[in-house]
């Protein structure tokens, strides 16, 4: 899992706005890409980030679809 926080926080910025799902998406296939794993191992991987509290999504107001996604401890 460190790898994988590791490439997400060197691949994005701190902040990224947009919906739940598409941030999700977005970091699941730039996994993918990078570790050369399935679609499905690089969705339990940022399940496991986003469990951990590495990543984080906030939304602007409650019940909103938008958002951000933060990424926790930067290198």
């Amino acid at each position: 899992m460190s790898i994988a926080q590791h490439l997400i926080s060197k691949g994005f910025p701190d902040v990224i706005k947009g919906t739940y799902v598409r941030g999700k998406t977005e970091f699941r296939d730039f996994l993918y890409e990078k570790r050369g794993c399935s679609l499905l191992e690089a969705e339990m991987l940022i399940d496991a980030l986003e469990k951990n509290g590495k990543i984080e999504f906030s939304r602007f107001r409650k019940a909103m679809r938008y958002g951000t996604w933060e990424i926790h401890n930067k290198p």
